[in-house]
């Protein structure tokens, strides 16, 4: 029971700092204590004379054990490192990719054993512990391979390390997709998922989509960004940082890129999503609002969005957080030379994350 308590008060103090942008207590990656056993509450009792055996599938404790073995895979990647214990650390190209992968492919490996083959697809505790595994997953393989490391630096990213990042990201946003559906009843598990892994996983795909520009799996990736503007109602209800200006930007500059690019391939114009027109009308209406009263046009009437099932607030309100203007954020390609911008990137999703 102690070694339960102790590691969920060690993923507590981790995933606050990974929200928080700060480093968790050093004890996480320097202590010796052992995992859990992987068996139910109830076979553990006062007077018991020995443990039971490691059960081969899925209990009650599974997913914290899961949390655990994330940890443990990450404490292996920082082992030169062992201070400095965060999902940013697969960032670093001063470990090797044989190395991340590695890691990656043995904890894999470890989870499609141990839990993935014995999920019950009927059972939405199942259905969620496999979610939450394929994305950490996702997750590690998308942080070793994107193009952060390869900001200014040589060599430069390879088109498997695109193809990693691209899919990996995709795969991250149809997984949270499928849960705020609440898919076989995913529903009962929403208040487990945060917004801010979101938001980075939707400035790796817009840089990712702004390299590929056209093709099907474009098109896909359009529709799932509208899905994560329009599938988090608790965004819309708070605004407190610069996250969303800068996405929503962002999401302009690189549909624009598509616009170019299908023009240029002889491609049907296409045409844009409702979001789309949500953040144009958007930023019209701050340029309006800055414009001298002699000078203003008539007024610019914005698209209903996101969708009427997630009508907390209008989308423009969403955008409109006050002290950020979209002029003030760089473009997304001073990504790929200025490792300052991820810096500064980092912080905005820190900040926001603390009201969210």
């Amino acid at each position: 029971m102690r070694r339960r308590l102790w590691w969920h008060i060690a993923h507590i103090d981790f995933r606050t700092a990974d929200v928080m942008g700060t480093k968790p207590s050093p004890e996480i990656a320097t202590a010796d204590t052992k995992k859990p056993i992987n068996v139910e509450d109830s076979e553990l009792y006062p007077g018991m004379a020995a443990l039971p055996e490691d059960f081969s599938g899925i209990t009650g404790i599974s997913l914290c054990i899961i949390k655990c073995e994330m940890i443990s895979s990450l404490c292996k990647c920082a082992a030169t490192r062992p201070l400095d214990l965060r999902w940013e650390m697969l960032y670093s190209p001063d470990i090797s990719m044989a190395t991340k992968d590695g890691v990656i492919d043995e904890v894999e490996d470890l989870m499609e054993k141990q839990y993935l083959r014995h999920c019950d697809p009927l059972n939405p505790y199942h259905t969620f512990l496999s979610i939450m595994v394929r994305s950490a997953v996702c997750k590690m393989r998308l942080f070793a391979h994107n193009l952060r490391q390869f900001a200014h630096r040589y060599p430069m990213a390879t088109q498997k390390d695109h193809d990693i990042a691209f899919n990996n990201a995709m795969k991250l946003l149809e997984y949270a997709n499928l849960i705020h559906r609440g898919h076989m009843g995913l529903d009962k598990y929403l208040w487990q998922m945060g917004t801010s892994y979101c938001w980075n996983t939707m400035l790796y795909l817009l840089m990712e989509v702004r390299c590929r520009k056209t093709g099907p799996e474009i098109d896909r990736a359009w529709e799932l960004i509208g899905v994560v503007f329009a599938r988090a109602p608790q965004v819309f209800s708070e605004f407190t940082g610069s996250v969303y200006v800068a996405l929503g930007k962002w999401t302009l500059e690189v549909w624009d890129s598509h616009v170019e690019a299908s023009k240029a391939q002889g491609l049907p114009e296409p045409v844009p999503p409702d979001y789309i027109h949500a953040i144009r009308d958007y930023q019209a209406s701050k340029l309006e609002a800055e414009t001298p009263v002699q000078e203003k046009k008539a007024d610019v009437k914005p698209v209903s969005w996101p969708p009427s099932g997630y009508d907390k607030a209008s989308y423009v309100d969403y955008l409109d957080v006050g002290y950020s203007e979209p002029h003030n954020f760089p473009n997304l390609s001073s990504f790929d030379t200025d490792p300052n911008q991820w810096v500064h990137w980092e912080q905005l999703v820190a900040d926001q994350s603390t009201f969210t």
